[in-house]
């Protein structure tokens, strides 16, 4: 009896040290076999509060969901980088970008929808600005659906906080 209770409260003082210390982490988020540690979720917060003051915990941890499923995904075309930066960027244009085609028509129809907005310049003075703006907006759609079929064949559970 004595030993069990010596070996509990050893436990406890080992616990309290360990939890003190910060080496007890719990995990926020599971992408198949790849954790999510609250400590990660956190640097991650606190990191990115500093450049978009108004984002939530919960984008930041669905970024971070995101980010592991593309770099996975990119690691699986054998794509290589210098970093994990590098090497989702170049999935996002060989899986994405290459695919959207913005047509003269589609400049000009938004042109006329939003003519007011550009305080009388021709089209042909800001096409280019049109053009990067639809190219943006179809690879935000494009990568939303991917993303969202890359988390259908992946194991994806979010710890309630």
């Amino acid at each position: 009896m004595k030993r069990t209770m010596l070996a509990t409260a050893l436990l406890l003082v080992m616990l309290t040290s360990a939890v003190e210390a910060g080496m007890i982490d719990r995990v926020c988020a599971f992408v198949d076999n790849d954790a999510i540690t609250l400590s990660e979720l956190m640097h991650t917060y606190n990191k990115t509060k500093g450049k978009i003051p108004n984002i939530t915990k919960e984008e930041v941890l669905n970024t971070m969901i995101n980010r592991i499923l593309l770099k996975r995904a990119a690691l699986s075309m054998k794509i290589v980088g210098t970093d994990e930066d590098k090497i989702i960027a170049e999935y996002i244009d060989l899986k994405v970008r290459s695919y959207v085609i913005i047509k003269e028509e589609d400049v000009e129809d938004f042109y006329n929808k939003h003519r007011k907005d550009f305080g009388g310049a021709t089209v042909s003075e800001v096409r280019a600005d049109i053009e990067k703006l639809l190219i943006e907006q179809d690879v935000n759609a494009r990568l939303t659906a991917l993303l969202s079929e890359l988390r259908k064949q992946a194991y994806v559970k979010i710890q309630a906080e």
